[in-house]
C-alpha cells in the first residue's frame, strides 16, 4: 500500500480474480504471436506483478472454501435450473396456466430410509418422547433409552445423532451413500417403465417401454444434500419432453395426455420399486438400498415467481457441502500430509463412528471397487452433488463460454491485443504462447487476505446499491 502503482496493480488482480479469498499464485510469462509474420505482439511476465506472481481464482463451488467463487458458481447454477422451467407457449407470467403447459414439471424429494432412530430438532419441542408415558419409557437391547427429553436448537450437535450408536445401520447408511448414483439411475429406467405401464393405449395398441422413449423423454436436473443423520437425499427438478424423430435434440412438447399426473404417479411407482443390491459386510447376504418411504412430489408452475422460486432453491444447495450439515467434517478431502491430523481432531462421537465405519469398509475385499477410502470425507457419497440430464438446459461451459466471449469482445474493442484468439480460418492470426506453473494457493500474507476481503465486500455492496437505485 506504501507504492501507489503496485497498490492499483495488486487490487486490479483481486478483481480479475472475482475477490476470491484463496486465489491461484502463477509464475510464468506469455506473448502473442501473429502466425502469419512470426512477430510477437505483446508480451507479459508475473515478475511485472507485485510479489511476482499473477492471481487467478480457484473458482471453487463450496460457500464455506470461498464465498466469491461459490456465489457465481451458485449463479450459473440458477440459470442451469430455469433454463429447464419452459414458460408456457401462449401464456404471460400472471394469471392460472394450468391448461396451456407444454412441457408437465414437478419437484420431487427422494429421501434415504431410516437407519436407526436420531436426535431431532422440533421447533422447541422435545426430541423423543417417551412411549406409554414414563412409566413406559423403554430402552433398546443394548441398555439405552429410546426417548430423549431434551429440546435441541437446530444448531446443536446432537442433531443427528443415533440414539444408540450399535443399534444404528451405520454401515448401511455408508453403503447407501456409495449407492445413491445408481438408485437415481435405476430410478430413471424404472420411471420409463412406469410411463409405459400407466399410459393409455396408441392406436389400440398397449404401449411398450420402446414406444414410450419414442414418444416421451425424461429430462432432470438434481442436487444432493446432506442430512443432519450423515445421510443425503436428492432434490429433482424433473420434466416430461416429447420427442421429434427427426430432430432428437429439440424441445418439443409432449403429448396431451402426458402431464403432471402422469409424471407424478410414474415417480412414485418407480420410488417405490426400485432396488440396488449392496456388497456382502458384516454377515449380511440380501441388503438393498431403497429409497425412504418420505417422497415429495409437488407440481411447477412456468410462471416467472415460480421458476425463479424453484431455481434459488436448488441452486442453494448447490455450494454446501457435508460440512454445512455434519459438524466436524472437513470440506474437502484432505491432502496426504493432512490425512494424521484429520483422523486425530476431535469429532463428535456419532461423525467419527461413521468415518471409521467408512475406512472399515474400505478395507473389505467386497467394497474394494466403491473406493470408500477416497471419500471418507463425504461419509461414502461419491456422485457429485449437481448433474442433470443432457438436453435439460444449458450447460456450465456454455455459461463460462459465453462470459468468456463478452469479456473478450469487450477488451477487443479496446484493441487489447490479449483479447486476440486463433479462430481456425476466422481471419484471425493471432495465437497465444504462455508457460505457467502453480506457486501456491492463496494470499501470501493475512493481511493481504483481509485486505482482499475488505474490497470484495466493498464491491458486493457497491452492486447491491445499484441494483436498489441508490448509486448509478
Amino acid at each position: 500500500m506504501a507504492d501507489d502503482d503496485h497498490y492499483r496493480r495488486w487490487t486490479a488482480q483481486v478483481e480479475r480474480a472475482g475477490h476470491c479469498v484463496r486465489p491461484v499464485r502463477l509464475i510464468g510469462s506469455a506473448m502473442t504471436v501473429n502466425a502469419a509474420t512470426g512477430e510477437i505482439d505483446a508480451t507479459y511476465s508475473s515478475l511485472e506483478e507485485p510479489g511476482g506472481v499473477l492471481l487467478v481464482a480457484c473458482k471453487d463451488r463450496r460457500e464455506s472454501v470461498c464465498p466469491p467463487c461459490a456465489a457465481r458458481y451458485r449463479a450459473d447454477a440458477w440459470h442451469v435450473f430455469a433454463g429447464g422451467v419452459t414458460p408456457a407457449e401462449n401464456g404471460s407470467d400472471d394469471g392460472d396456466t394450468d391448461d396451456r403447459l407444454p412441457h408437465p414439471m414437478v419437484l420431487a424429494t427422494f429421501t434415504a430410509p431410516s437407519f436407526g432412530t436420531v436426535h431431532a430438532a422440533r421447533d422447541g419441542k422435545v426430541c423423543r418422547t417417551a412411549r406409554g408415558g414414563r412409566r413406559g419409557r423403554r430402552t433398546c437391547e443394548h441398555g439405552r433409552p429410546l426417548w430423549c427429553d431434551a429440546r435441541h436448537s437446530p444448531g446443536d450437535g446432537m442433531v443427528g445423532a443415533p440414539l444408540c450408536e450399535d443399534c444404528a445401520d451405520l454401515a448401511g447408511l455408508v453403503l447407501w451413500n456409495a449407492h445413491v448414483g445408481e438408485l437415481w439411475r435405476r430410478t430413471v429406467i424404472y420411471v420409463y417403465r412406469a410411463l409405459a405401464a400407466l399410459a393409455p393405449s396408441v392406436g389400440g395398441q398397449p404401449v411398450t417401454v420402446r414406444k414410450i422413449r419414442e414418444l416421451l423423454r425424461l429430462s432432470y436436473a438434481k442436487v444432493a444434500e446432506f442430512q443432519k443423520r450423515g445421510v443425503v437425499h436428492l432434490h429433482v427438478l424433473a420434466r416430461l419432453d416429447g420427442v421429434n424423430p427427426d430432430c432428437p435434440d429439440q424441445l418439443a412438447p409432449p403429448p396431451a395426455w402426458a402431464g403432471v399426473d402422469l409424471l407424478t404417479a410414474a415417480l412414485a411407482y418407480a420410488a417405490h420399486r426400485v432396488s440396488v443390491p449392496l456388497p456382502v459386510v458384516d454377515g449380511r447376504t440380501a441388503a438393498v438400498a431403497r429409497w425412504g418411504t418420505q417422497l415429495d412430489v409437488r407440481p411447477v408452475q412456468p410462471r416467472e415467481i415460480d421458476r425463479a422460486r424453484v431455481a434459488g432453491y436448488l441452486a442453494k444447495y448447490a455450494t454446501k457441502t457435508v460440512s454445512d450439515s455434519v459438524s466436524g467434517l472437513p470440506a474437502s478431502r484432505p491432502r496426504a500430509d493432512e490425512r494424521d491430523l484429520e483422523e486425530g481432531r476431535a469429532l463428535p462421537a456419532h461423525v467419527a463412528a461413521l468415518t471409521q465405519t467408512v475406512r472399515r469398509l474400505a478395507r473389505l475385499g467386497t467394497c474394494r471397487a466403491l473406493r470408500l477410502a477416497r471419500h471418507v470425507h463425504t461419509l461414502g457419497f461419491r456422485g457429485h452433488v449437481t448433474s442433470k440430464s443432457r438436453r435439460y438446459s444449458t450447460t456450465f461451459a456454455a455459461l463460462r463460454e459465453a462470459r468468456r466471449a463478452w469479456r473478450l469482445a469487450r477488451r477487443a474493442r479496446e484493441r487489447d491485443p490479449w483479447a486476440q484468439r486463433d479462430e481456425g480460418n476466422s481471419g484471425m492470426a493471432t495465437v497465444m504462447v504462455g508457460d505457467w506453473r502453480v506457486t501456491g494457493i492463496g494470499y501470501h500474507t493475512l493481511g493481504d487476505r483481509v485486505l482482499a476481503e475488505v474490497l470484495g465486500r466493498e464491491h458486493r455492496q457497491a452492486r447491491e446499491a445499484w441494483r436498489l437505485g441508490l448509486t448509478e
